[in-house]
């Protein structure tokens, strides 16, 4: 099945900064409040040169990303993005409040403000999905569908066509109640990654079947490659600790995938519905191989046991040959490998051809989550958020790489003879990634189009000032050349690209389905009970057919009738 992304191709015209910034609406210049583009209102905001005036305040509430730096005695509240938004746009950035996401405080501060019953504020962002459904179903948000076809400029639409899918979580009774933040999907999937440093010294090639996968698997247990004279070697590491498919590294996806299904994700099968991964049959025989490494001695023996962490420990340790992961995976925890043994390192592979030809890996949502507005909102913060986040998005109609400097000169990079240095040592205080202070934390993302610019970029060739903006938002206009893993990154993903018909999302987006908040728990519990006694070989591989029957009697055919019908209320 090929599950490849098709994107659309938008031609787009060449615009001024001023025209640019100006662009409060459907993609008309707002400039002249009184054009023909001006959305028809009772309320028309006056724009000069790009700048609201007078200034219009949006209230918001922040979490605080442990990953987002300061400096310069700046906060979420008053920062070098926010007296840009003011001074450039007209766009005052009221923060409310903050609360840390990594210990879910922001989230339980998000519920605790819905069911108190205080005034929401204007705009905020959830990441959490049961979060993001109560304030749906609460009954207090703006439907944003109506507004964003009223006011999103016509790039920011394109943007949007491109990935339907995105909207799909946020979705009730066919309205739309949040603005999907876009993320770039290429890199989340997972080559093939393996120790070179092994593969030369055992005179070995990288795989290119299931065979000569279990040949190399083979050496790296039994062939000392790490010299020491001991028998201390694991070939495949994964994560199956309590779920299969949530482990950026260690991602065990492609291993199933090789026969020809994925546990855990919904995507159509040949009758076109959802159908669920973990139940196909060719499960049962990706199970079994797996028992066999596990004998061989391939994978350790406590695999049941490992997630993210583990996997960190174990890739740290310099004792793991083989594992899927994204993009990222030698700049950690591969970094953390290096400390101890310099001449370590993982090359990406593409993966092995499967049984009759077969690859399958997942690929992540879309989204990282989404913008909600409060339907309480003026009129006035209305247009004047989509007059910021149009602003934004107009980095992909630009031949100004620089668009934003206004905010990120100094911080995400410095200007030297007209280029951007992008390096640690070169930026005074420190590098700071402004996207982190915007709205939705994150870059502004037209997927087609930045994904062609970063291959591109990855190749190594040259790209025009145009491709260059495409980067604007994220403050990346530079390949960082102090650190060398980041090329790494750039190498997997032209790896990665090599076989994106081997991509599979999961198609099932939606709130939690009612017998999914009964049963889920049960029959997540008898998946992986099945799965890890089949490999470790404590039941036959008979077992999956009865865990199959009893997934299906307990639940699971319900579940799978409400996911399709969910399904077939969002498909277009």
């Amino acid at each position: 099945m090929n599950f490849k992304r098709k994107f659309l191709s938008v031609a787009m015209a060449a615009i001024v900064l001023s025209a640019l910034l100006a662009a409060c609406s459907g993609g008309g210049n707002a400039n002249d409040a009184n054009s023909s583009n001006v959305p028809s209102g009772d309320t028309k905001l006056n724009i000069v040169n790009g700048k609201i005036e007078p200034t219009v305040t949006i209230t918001m509430v922040r979490g605080e990303d442990p990953t987002t730096k300061f400096k310069n005695g700046e906060t979420y509240y008053d920062n070098v993005h926010t007296r840009w938004a003011e001074e450039t746009l007209g766009v005052k950035l009221e923060t409310l409040w903050t609360s840390p996401t990594a210990d879910t405080s922001y989230d339980t501060k998000l519920k605790l403000m819905l069911s108190s019953g205080d005034k929401l504020p204007d705009v905020f962002v959830s990441t959490q999905p049961i979060t993001t459904n109560l304030f749906i179903e609460s009954g207090k948000l703006l439907d944003v569908g109506e507004a964003f076809d009223k006011y999103a400029s016509d790039t920011w639409k394109e943007a949007m066509a491109e990935t339907p899918e995105a909207w799909y979580p946020f979705m009730q009774d066919g309205k739309k109640y949040a603005l999907p933040v876009l993320r770039p999907t290429l890199g989340t999937q997972s080559p093939l990654w393996i120790r070179q440093d092994w593969l030369d010294k055992l005179n070995l090639k990288a795989p290119t079947t299931i065979e000569e996968l279990e040949t190399v698997m083979d050496a790296f247990v039994n062939q000392d490659p790490d010299g020491n004279g001991q028998k201390d070697t694991y070939a495949l590491e994964f994560g199956m600790k309590d779920t299969i498919t949530k482990y950026p590294i260690g991602d065990p996806s492609w291993i199933f995938g090789l026969f020809g299904a994925i546990p855990e994700l919904w995507y159509p099968g040949e009758d076109g519905k959802l159908q669920y991964g973990s139940i196909q049959p060719e499960i049962r025989e990706a199970l079994a191989k797996l028992s066999e490494w596990k004998q061989k001695g391939y994978i350790a023996d406590d695999i049941a046991l490992h997630d993210f962490n583990k996997i960190t420990e174990n890739v740290a340790s310099g004792k793991i040959g083989i594992l899927g992961g994204a993009d990222w995976l030698m700049v950690y925890p591969g970094a953390l490998m290096l400390d101890s043994n310099p001449n370590a390192m993982y090359t990406p592979y593409p993966l092995p051809q499967g049984v009759g030809g077969k690859n399958m890996r997942k690929i992540d949502s879309p989204h990282t989550g989404a913008i909600m507005i409060s339907k309480d909102i003026s009129e006035e913060a209305l247009q004047a958020f989509f007059h910021y986040q149009n602003a934004l998005y107009e980095s992909y109609n630009t031949e100004d790489p620089f668009l934003f400097k206004g905010f990120q000169e100094g911080y995400d990079y410095v200007i030297k003879d007209g280029k951007a240095i992008v390096e640690e040592s070169q930026i005074p205080g420190g590098k700071i990634p402004t996207m982190k202070y915007t709205i939705s934390g994150a870059q502004t993302v037209y997927m087609s189009k930045l994904t062609e610019a970063s291959l591109k970029r990855a190749r190594g060739e040259e790209l025009t000032n145009r491709e260059m903006a495409f980067f604007a938002s994220s403050g990346i206009l530079a390949v960082d050349d102090s650190n060398p893993l980041e090329k790494i990154s750039d190498v997997a993903r032209l790896v990665i690209a090599t076989q994106t018909d081997a991509d599979v999302p999961n198609f099932f987006q939606g709130p939690t389905t009612p017998t999914m908040t009964s049963r889920n728990e049960l029959l997540m519990k008898m998946q992986m009970d099945t799965f890890t006694e089949i490999i470790y070989n404590k039941k036959p591989v008979d077992a999956f057919d009865d865990f199959v029957e009893k997934w299906k009697s307990s639940g699971g055919d319900k579940i799978t009738e409400e996911v399709n019908e969910w399904y077939d209320s969002v498909k277009q």
